[in-house]
């Protein structure tokens, strides 16, 4: 990742996009708006306030081909896929952690991947799609084989990028992340024969093309949910995808009254959204003696979507008995991946003075029995209360 560096770019309104083969848009849900300096009460949240009793998965460590080193994982009903950086996408059972087979190959030719950065499993139709960095193409796999399938063009770059996938008709929805000059587009959709269906324009949403800006689609509701966060930092919403528009429902001032922006007072963001609350988390940044801007420890915002009232939260994990320094909101689950030695530490610190079922318990004392420092990653996934 390269140095941090200042962007003090402000967006003064949310503007709406000139849309190509678009519907108008027919909802009259107002956008939220927070000031960050008027929030003023803080308050502890117990994760288990917030999710249901978690599943332990500890993954095989049968063979050299079942380990993984990636941090990320795609769910459905039945797997497991685990990939990060440049290794070999992996798919294992989901109840019983078993390595199944590698999916597709990675390497940077036509129909292969790397640096995978999204993933869909379609059980429905048998299929692992992947989406790596710097994509040119979708990558349809067997999911029973592994084997490619197909390489679907896709109808613009994606440095980084989200899709989501219609099983039904394989109508494909895109948003990627906008670099300035590069990408004109930043979401769009295209049917089976790739035809553009609607393409909404990048405008005041590029950034400059450096890797270190992100862009974030969690998926913790039925929205496909949509924003942008820089190093540098900047006043921006958080959007959800909607019939060929960025429908903009949250943003948050960090300036007060008649304050300019400045490296003092910007800090890096990132908006989740869950289906009863949006959380910021918000960075502010730090001055080296080098020169250049670092970000401290995170700040978390919790806004109530119903009510729309804000605090600041400190969030414990009473489950396994630690307080968390960052919120793993993905799929509608809480999710952390655990090395086989840290999970050695958290569960046996769990089992004395975590609040868990028996059953839970139960689990984790079978884990501990079973593994080693070596052995394979453990996934812990804790479903949204809804």
């Amino acid at each position: 990742m390269s140095n941090y560096r200042c962007i003090w770019i402000i967006i003064a309104s949310v503007a709406m996009f000139n849309l190509i083969s678009c519907k108008s848009e027919s909802t009259d849900e107002k956008i939220i708006t927070v000031n960050l300096s008027e929030v003023n009460k803080k308050r502890v949240v117990n994760l288990s306030d917030w999710v249901l009793e978690p599943e332990f998965i500890a993954l095989d460590s049968s063979s050299e081909d079942a380990y993984t080193e990636g941090g990320y994982c795609c769910l459905s009903d039945n797997y497991i896929g685990k990939y990060g950086s440049s290794q070999v996408y992996k798919l294992y059972d989901r109840r019983t952690g078993k390595f199944l087979r590698n999916i597709g190959k990675a390497g940077k030719n036509s129909g292969e991947y790397s640096n995978v950065y999204n993933s869909v499993i379609d059980e429905q139709n048998s299929r692992v799609y992947i989406l790596s960095w710097n994509a040119k193409e979708l990558l349809c796999h067997d999911l029973n084989t592994g084997e490619l399938i197909e390489a679907r063009p896709l109808k613009h770059n994606v440095p980084k990028g989200a899709f989501v996938i219609d099983p039904e008709t394989g109508n494909l929805t895109v948003a990627a992340l906008p670099f300035d000059g590069m990408n004109e587009v930043v979401a769009w959709k295209q049917d089976k024969e790739d035809n553009t269906l609607w393409e909404i324009p990048a405008g005041n949403l590029s950034v400059i093309p450096d890797f270190s800006n992100q862009i974030n689609c969690f998926s913790n509701t039925e929205d496909f949910d949509f924003s942008i966060s820089t190093w540098g930092g900047r006043v921006d919403s958080l959007y959800v995808v909607k019939d060929g528009f960025l429908k903009p429902i949250f943003t948050m001032n960090f300036l007060k009254d008649n304050q300019k922006a400045a490296s003092s007072v910007l800090p890096n963001h990132t908006y989740t959204l869950l289906p009863d609350h949006i959380i910021t988390s918000v960075s502010m940044p730090v001055r080296r003696a080098s020169g250049y801007y670092s970000y401290g420890k995170p700040v978390f915002v919790v806004t109530e979507r119903e009510t729309e009232h804000s605090y600041v939260a400190d969030f414990t994990d009473d489950m396994l008995n630690r307080k968390l320094e960052y919120l793993p909101f993905t799929q509608g689950y809480y999710m952390e991946v655990f090395s086989a030695e840290d999970f050695m530490k958290i569960g046996k610190a769990a089992l004395s003075k975590g609040k868990l079922s028996e059953t839970s318990k139960a689990r984790i004392s079978d884990i501990l029995k079973a593994i080693t420092p070596e052995s394979n990653d453990v996934i812990l996934l804790a479903p949204l209360k809804r």
